[in-house]
């Protein structure tokens, strides 16, 4: 059976993460929060870079006591994609994240040769204590 307490939560979390990251002055100031996607950039909308696309790969629980959920662990992936240099937003994007409590873990580099864009990222890492 599905914990539909626990969908809510990660659908919580995901959309906190949304609105730190359309809400920060430091971030807006590099790129549209309508450039903004959620797993992927939604095809034929002819968007051009730099964009921003958010994925939730895991959100669990990690700790129990008395049957509860008391603590979460959540893993999101946020790519930069640019057909110039991605590290202001990114940097932009790394003190968002911070502010969220969260880790930088493992760094995403490549070139999509195809659409000529650099894609930079982190996969982002937290605890969550759950509260009563």
């Amino acid at each position: 059976m599905i914990d539909q307490n626990l969908i809510r939560r990660a659908a919580d979390y995901k959309e906190t993460i949304f609105k730190a990251l359309g809400n920060d002055p430091a971030l807006l100031s590099l790129i549209h929060e309508s450039d903004i996607h959620e797993l992927a950039v939604p095809e034929g909308t002819g968007l051009k870079p730099p964009y921003i696309v958010l994925q939730e790969i895991n959100y669990k629980p990690i700790k129990w006591a008395d049957n509860r959920p008391i603590q979460d662990s959540a893993t999101y992936q946020i790519d930069v994609y640019h057909n110039a240099d991605p590290q202001p937003i990114m940097a932009a994007i790394g003190d968002v994240m911070e502010r969220l409590d969260f880790a930088p873990t493992i760094p995403i580099n490549d070139f999509l040769e195809k659409e000529r864009l650099i894609r930079k990222g982190y996969r982002f890492e937290k605890n969550i204590i759950l509260g009563g």
